[in-house]
């Protein structure tokens, strides 16, 4: 399996642009054929309004940034550090003082949200010396193919970003925090466990990890996003959130993510909808605040 990777990483980042492009393209209709459905009922529930024309034009839109994104896990441990510089632009947002990191030796939790291109974000240590002075540990769930598996999360660490899978996450995180480093975690993914909240107008599971932990060690809490300004283009973000309680954070980085897809028709196609956001939403958990 790894020799097809690296073969196919190789064509990715030495053949014109257009060829990783059409991949994408090609990729996206195959997720599009694959969890369609999913995504047209994401779409329907989150924007009732929008006739089916809008939410299929969105869907594949969607799709075909998710299979750029995956491209770039790919493509990412070939391409020349020079390459990274140019296509990963870190914004004045994640250097300033009220909404970029903390000083070194303050620990901080970044609210990650599924958005295309995500996967660009571990760079962010190699592009700036004042954000490589602190320890980044990610949690995140392990593929299920080995070779694939090894690759990515290779990709993943090869500017100093540390990666703890679901099982330790929890502790590793803690232990970065406490360190005065840095944790990042995904807000927004499909949990079975948590508290029920309405995210776009449908009740659904949210982990309220994240604020528990910015909470225990009252760290300052910033949402961390890849804004995408192209193929394999983006500028890295922050922005602070003001909540210092696990509910409150939980509810404001949402309520955040809510306005973001719906501020326009180009930022709601970044988002991950074949991610099943509301699959748990009408399960007996607690509800968020009780």
């Amino acid at each position: 399996m790894r020799p097809l990777i690296v073969t196919y990483a190789w064509l990715l980042t030495r053949l014109p642009e257009a060829f990783a492009r059409l991949n994408a393209v090609l990729l996206g209709e195959v997720l599009w054929l694959l969890r369609g459905k999913v995504i047209r009922r994401n779409l329907a529930k989150a924007f009732p309004g929008k006739d089916a024309a809008w939410i299929g034009r969105i869907g594949r839109a969607s799709c075909r940034r998710t299979a750029e994104m995956g491209l770039f896990s790919i493509a990412s441990p070939m391409m020349p550090e020079a390459e990274i510089r140019d296509r990963i632009i870190v914004d004045e947002s994640m250097l300033g003082s009220e909404h970029g990191m903390p000083p070194k030796g303050t620990g901080a939790v970044l609210f990650v949200p599924h958005f295309a291109l995500m996967e660009m974000m571990t760079a962010a240590p190699y592009l700036s010396p004042e954000l490589a002075k602190r320890e980044w540990v990610v949690v995140y769930r392990p593929l299920d193919q080995p070779a694939a598996e090894r690759w990515v999360k290779e990709a993943r660490e090869r500017f100093g970003m540390k990666l703890a899978s679901r099982r330790e996450g929890f502790a590793r995180s803690m232990k970065a925090v406490r360190e005065g480093h840095v944790a990042a975690i995904l807000f927004d993914q499909t949990t079975q466990s948590g508290s029920i909240w309405q995210f776009l107008g449908t009740p659904c599971a949210v982990t309220e990890l994240p604020g528990i932990i910015a909470q225990r060690f009252k760290c300052p809490s910033r949402i961390f996003w890849a804004d995408r300004t192209g193929f394999w283009r983006c500028q890295l973000r922050t922005e602070a959130l003001h909540a210092t309680d696990s509910i409150g954070l939980t509810i404001e980085s949402n309520a955040w993510l809510e306005r973001k897809l719906r501020a326009s028709d180009d930022a709601c196609a970044n988002w991950l909808w074949a991610h099943d956001r509301w699959k748990h939403g009408q399960l007996p958990f607690k509800k968020l605040g009780e």
